[in-house]
């Protein structure tokens, strides 16, 4: 886990940047719809005297669950290993662990990250189950509905 200190900063940053955000993008207008050079320049001060920390660019990404600053995927707004260790207990909805076995072809759709379609071959289907769900009424509907599709 990141140093508190250094996730308080972060999140001063990004209260500084919001605060600022609409004084330099209309600073930034400015500059480009101005002609002459000196009130480009004039224009110029006026950014640079708005705090260091304000601007977008000192932001960070970090992990919302362990603050890592590093590796982070911006879909989940996780780092690397908190996502694996999420997904391999089922706890991110669509996603699937990769597998080396070409044949066994993952169908593009999941329902709530408990059962994936698999396609073997030439048309044989298997459902691969999460077994922390075995039990829910969801997966016996699904059961059904497979039983009643292969007759």
């Amino acid at each position: 886990m990141a140093r508190k200190s250094l996730i308080h900063r972060e999140k001063k940053r990004q209260k500084l940047e919001q605060k600022y955000h609409l004084i330099r993008r209309s600073s930034k207008k400015e500059i480009s719809k101005v002609p002459s050079l000196s009130d480009k320049w004039e224009i110029h001060g006026k950014l640079e005297s708005l705090p260091r920390n304000s601007a977008p660019t000192r932001l960070h990404r970090r992990c919302f669950s362990t603050g890592r600053p590093r590796a982070n995927y911006r879909d989940f707004g996780l780092s690397g290993h908190i996502l694996r260790e999420m997904v391999h207990a089922c706890l991110l909805p669509g996603a699937t662990r990769s597998s080396c076995d070409h044949r066994r072809v993952p169908l593009p759709f999941c329902i709530n990250c408990l059962f994936y379609l698999y396609r073997y071959g030439e048309g044989a289907y298997s459902i691969f189950v999460c077994p922390l769900v075995v039990n829910s009424s969801l997966y016996r509907g699904v059961e059904q509905l497979g039983s009643s599709q292969g007759s």
